[in-house]
Protein backbone atom coordinates (compact mmCIF):
# COMPACT_ATOMS: atom_id res chain seq x y z
CA UNK A 1 0.00 0.00 0.00
CA UNK A 2 1.59 3.22 -0.76
CA UNK A 3 2.07 6.06 1.95
CA UNK A 4 3.00 9.52 2.01
CA UNK A 5 6.91 10.26 2.54
CA UNK A 6 7.28 13.87 4.86
CA UNK A 7 10.60 16.01 5.40
CA UNK A 8 11.79 14.74 8.66
CA UNK A 9 13.84 16.28 11.87
CA UNK A 10 17.00 13.99 12.99
CA UNK A 11 14.78 12.72 15.90
CA UNK A 12 12.60 10.83 13.69
CA UNK A 13 14.96 9.59 11.39
CA UNK A 14 16.52 8.23 14.73
CA UNK A 15 13.44 6.82 15.90
CA UNK A 16 12.98 5.12 12.66
CA UNK A 17 15.79 3.35 12.23
CA UNK A 18 15.77 2.39 16.03
CA UNK A 19 19.17 1.70 17.98
CA UNK A 20 21.82 3.68 19.14
CA UNK A 21 24.08 2.86 16.30
CA UNK A 22 22.00 2.36 13.78
CA UNK A 23 20.40 6.23 14.78
CA UNK A 24 23.51 7.55 12.75
CA UNK A 25 22.43 6.65 9.24
CA UNK A 26 19.56 8.68 8.13
CA UNK A 27 19.65 6.40 4.82
CA UNK A 28 17.59 3.99 6.67
CA UNK A 29 14.57 5.80 4.72
CA UNK A 30 14.38 8.01 2.11
CA UNK A 31 12.77 10.87 3.79
CA UNK A 32 14.22 13.96 3.28
CA UNK A 33 16.00 16.61 5.45
CA UNK A 34 15.37 19.82 6.43
CA UNK A 35 17.72 22.50 7.28
CA UNK A 36 19.08 25.77 7.65
CA UNK A 37 21.65 25.86 4.99
CA UNK A 38 23.04 27.80 2.17
CA UNK A 39 20.96 28.42 -0.58
CA UNK A 40 21.74 27.91 -4.62
CA UNK A 41 24.57 30.23 -5.29
CA UNK A 42 25.02 31.79 -8.69
CA UNK A 43 27.98 32.85 -10.24
CA UNK A 44 29.26 34.44 -13.94
CA UNK A 45 30.36 32.00 -15.74
CA UNK A 46 34.05 31.39 -16.59
CA UNK A 47 35.49 33.31 -19.34
CA UNK A 48 34.66 31.28 -22.90
CA UNK A 49 31.82 29.64 -21.55
CA UNK A 50 27.77 30.48 -20.58
CA UNK A 51 25.04 29.32 -18.69
CA UNK A 52 23.39 26.25 -20.43
CA UNK A 53 20.68 25.50 -18.30
CA UNK A 54 19.93 26.82 -14.90
CA UNK A 55 16.92 25.50 -12.26
CA UNK A 56 19.57 26.39 -9.57
CA UNK A 57 17.11 28.06 -7.28
CA UNK A 58 16.88 26.27 -3.80
CA UNK A 59 16.50 27.50 -0.86
CA UNK A 60 18.67 25.57 0.95
CA UNK A 61 15.39 24.45 3.57
CA UNK A 62 14.28 21.33 2.01
CA UNK A 63 16.41 18.56 0.15
CA UNK A 64 16.53 14.79 0.06
CA UNK A 65 20.11 12.76 0.04
CA UNK A 66 22.22 12.18 -2.29
CA UNK A 67 25.46 10.74 -1.33
CA UNK A 68 28.23 7.80 -0.25
CA UNK A 69 28.79 6.97 3.81
CA UNK A 70 31.99 5.48 4.46
CA UNK A 71 30.76 4.28 7.62
CA UNK A 72 27.08 2.95 6.06
CA UNK A 73 27.46 1.68 2.51
CA UNK A 74 24.21 -0.28 3.18
CA UNK A 75 22.41 3.32 2.56
CA UNK A 76 24.53 4.71 0.03
CA UNK A 77 22.34 6.49 -2.63
CA UNK A 78 22.21 8.90 -6.00
CA UNK A 79 19.56 11.30 -7.24
CA UNK A 80 19.36 12.62 -10.72
CA UNK A 81 17.49 15.56 -12.44
CA UNK A 82 16.69 15.98 -16.33
CA UNK A 83 18.47 18.73 -18.45
CA UNK A 84 17.17 18.89 -22.74
CA UNK A 85 19.44 19.87 -25.31
CA UNK A 86 17.97 21.96 -28.12
CA UNK A 87 18.14 19.74 -31.88
CA UNK A 88 21.05 20.82 -33.63
CA UNK A 89 22.71 21.57 -30.49
CA UNK A 90 25.72 19.83 -29.03
CA UNK A 91 26.81 21.19 -25.13
CA UNK A 92 30.03 20.74 -23.86
CA UNK A 93 29.55 20.45 -19.91
CA UNK A 94 32.89 22.05 -17.90
CA UNK A 95 30.68 22.59 -14.50
CA UNK A 96 27.80 21.66 -12.82
CA UNK A 97 26.73 23.85 -9.36
CA UNK A 98 24.22 22.26 -6.92
CA UNK A 99 21.80 24.32 -4.27
CA UNK A 100 22.53 22.16 -1.18
CA UNK A 101 22.82 21.66 2.64
CA UNK A 102 24.41 19.72 5.35
CA UNK A 103 22.68 17.77 7.83
CA UNK A 104 23.31 16.77 11.30
CA UNK A 105 26.52 18.02 10.94
CA UNK A 106 28.08 20.70 9.28
CA UNK A 107 30.38 18.64 7.03
CA UNK A 108 32.73 18.79 4.80
CA UNK A 109 32.47 16.68 2.31
CA UNK A 110 35.76 14.74 1.07
CA UNK A 111 34.54 15.33 -2.54
CA UNK A 112 31.77 14.20 -4.82
CA UNK A 113 31.16 12.35 -7.89
CA UNK A 114 29.32 13.96 -11.10
CA UNK A 115 27.38 11.26 -13.26
CA UNK A 116 25.58 11.98 -16.55
CA UNK A 117 22.95 9.64 -18.18
CA UNK A 118 20.90 8.61 -20.87
CA UNK A 119 17.45 8.67 -20.75
CA UNK A 120 15.73 5.89 -21.18
CA UNK A 121 11.38 6.23 -20.85
CA UNK A 122 11.79 9.40 -19.06
CA UNK A 123 14.40 7.85 -16.42
CA UNK A 124 18.36 7.41 -15.91
CA UNK A 125 19.35 4.64 -17.60
CA UNK A 126 21.47 3.91 -15.17
CA UNK A 127 23.33 0.78 -16.03
CA UNK A 128 26.19 2.85 -17.48
CA UNK A 129 26.83 6.63 -17.28
CA UNK A 130 28.13 8.38 -20.10
CA UNK A 131 30.17 10.13 -17.70
CA UNK A 132 31.41 9.39 -14.52
CA UNK A 133 33.80 12.27 -12.48
CA UNK A 134 35.03 10.17 -9.37
CA UNK A 135 36.39 12.27 -6.32
CA UNK A 136 36.19 15.75 -7.64
CA UNK A 137 37.01 18.75 -5.17
CA UNK A 138 34.42 21.55 -5.71
CA UNK A 139 36.26 24.33 -6.52
CA UNK A 140 34.03 26.35 -4.00
CA UNK A 141 31.32 25.23 -1.49
CA UNK A 142 32.83 22.94 0.31
CA UNK A 143 32.52 24.87 3.49
CA UNK A 144 28.67 25.38 2.66
CA UNK A 145 26.98 22.17 1.03
CA UNK A 146 26.12 24.66 -2.62
CA UNK A 147 29.23 23.02 -4.77
CA UNK A 148 30.34 24.74 -7.41
CA UNK A 149 31.85 21.81 -9.69
CA UNK A 150 34.42 22.25 -12.32
CA UNK A 151 34.85 18.97 -13.81
CA UNK A 152 38.27 17.52 -14.18
CA UNK A 153 39.43 18.15 -18.05
CA UNK A 154 39.46 14.55 -18.39
CA UNK A 155 36.29 14.35 -17.66
CA UNK A 156 34.96 17.29 -18.94
CA UNK A 157 36.40 16.35 -22.49
CA UNK A 158 33.75 13.38 -22.20
CA UNK A 159 30.74 15.38 -21.24
CA UNK A 160 29.74 16.17 -24.69
CA UNK A 161 25.73 16.05 -24.83
CA UNK A 162 24.32 16.64 -29.02
CA UNK A 163 20.56 17.72 -29.02
CA UNK A 164 20.23 15.49 -32.81
CA UNK A 165 17.33 16.45 -35.01
CA UNK A 166 14.34 16.33 -32.45
CA UNK A 167 16.23 17.62 -28.95
CA UNK A 168 17.40 15.05 -26.94
CA UNK A 169 17.39 14.55 -22.78
CA UNK A 170 20.26 13.57 -20.69
CA UNK A 171 20.26 13.03 -16.72
CA UNK A 172 22.86 14.31 -14.40
CA UNK A 173 23.51 13.31 -10.46
CA UNK A 174 25.64 15.09 -7.93
CA UNK A 175 26.89 12.54 -5.22
CA UNK A 176 28.38 13.49 -2.27
CA UNK A 177 31.17 11.48 -0.38
CA UNK A 178 30.38 11.73 3.46
CA UNK A 179 31.07 9.50 6.16
CA UNK A 180 28.30 9.89 8.59
CA UNK A 181 26.73 11.37 11.51
CA UNK A 182 29.42 11.31 13.99
CA UNK A 183 31.97 13.37 11.55
CA UNK A 184 30.95 14.88 8.40
CA UNK A 185 26.81 14.72 8.86
CA UNK A 186 25.03 14.21 5.81
CA UNK A 187 24.51 16.05 2.18
CA UNK A 188 20.88 16.78 0.99
CA UNK A 189 20.31 18.22 -2.21
CA UNK A 190 17.88 21.08 -2.67
CA UNK A 191 15.14 20.42 -4.25
CA UNK A 192 12.70 23.06 -6.36
CA UNK A 193 9.89 22.95 -8.31
CA UNK A 194 9.24 20.80 -11.01
CA UNK A 195 11.19 21.82 -14.53
CA UNK A 196 10.25 19.03 -17.70
CA UNK A 197 10.63 15.44 -15.76
CA UNK A 198 10.37 14.89 -12.16
CA UNK A 199 13.84 14.03 -10.79
CA UNK A 200 14.61 10.40 -10.19
CA UNK A 201 16.59 8.14 -7.30
CA UNK A 202 18.19 5.00 -7.20
CA UNK A 203 18.83 3.72 -3.09
CA UNK A 204 21.46 1.38 -4.67
CA UNK A 205 23.04 0.24 -1.09
CA UNK A 206 20.04 -1.33 -0.47
CA UNK A 207 19.14 -0.79 3.04
CA UNK A 208 16.92 2.35 2.38
CA UNK A 209 13.42 2.42 3.05
CA UNK A 210 11.70 3.16 -0.10
CA UNK A 211 7.81 3.08 -0.89
CA UNK A 212 8.93 0.23 -3.48
CA UNK A 213 11.38 -1.87 -3.62
CA UNK A 214 12.43 -1.23 -7.12
CA UNK A 215 14.24 2.27 -5.79
CA UNK A 216 16.68 -0.13 -3.84
CA UNK A 217 18.19 -0.99 -7.60
CA UNK A 218 17.37 1.11 -10.29
CA UNK A 219 16.35 4.72 -10.80
CA UNK A 220 13.10 5.79 -10.14
CA UNK A 221 10.87 8.67 -9.93
CA UNK A 222 10.55 10.42 -6.85
CA UNK A 223 7.00 10.26 -6.23
CA UNK A 224 7.29 6.79 -6.84
CA UNK A 225 10.07 6.04 -4.07
CA UNK A 226 9.04 8.87 -1.63
CA UNK A 227 5.65 10.22 -2.47
CA UNK A 228 7.18 13.82 -2.99
CA UNK A 229 6.79 15.06 -6.84
CA UNK A 230 9.88 17.08 -6.86
CA UNK A 231 13.13 18.48 -8.94
CA UNK A 232 16.42 19.33 -8.03
CA UNK A 233 18.69 22.21 -7.51
CA UNK A 234 21.32 22.80 -10.50
CA UNK A 235 23.08 24.58 -13.53
CA UNK A 236 25.44 23.45 -15.95
CA UNK A 237 27.66 25.39 -17.55
CA UNK A 238 30.20 25.34 -20.41
CA UNK A 239 30.12 25.91 -24.50
CA UNK A 240 27.08 25.47 -26.73
CA UNK A 241 27.55 24.88 -30.73
CA UNK A 242 25.45 24.00 -33.54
Amino acid sequence: MMKTVLLTSAAAVALLIGGSAQAAAPGASALGARGNGQAAVHHAPPKGSQVLYDQNSGTGSDGFFSQTLSSYPQYDEYLADDFPVPKGQTWKVSEVDVGGFYYVESGPASSVNVYFWKNKKDLPNGKKALVSCLNVTPTAGLDTGAFQITLPKKCAKKASFAGGKKGTTYWVSVQANMTGELTSGYWAWDIVSVHNNQAAGDWYGGSVETLEPSCNTSFQTMDYCTGTTTDLSFELMGTSKK
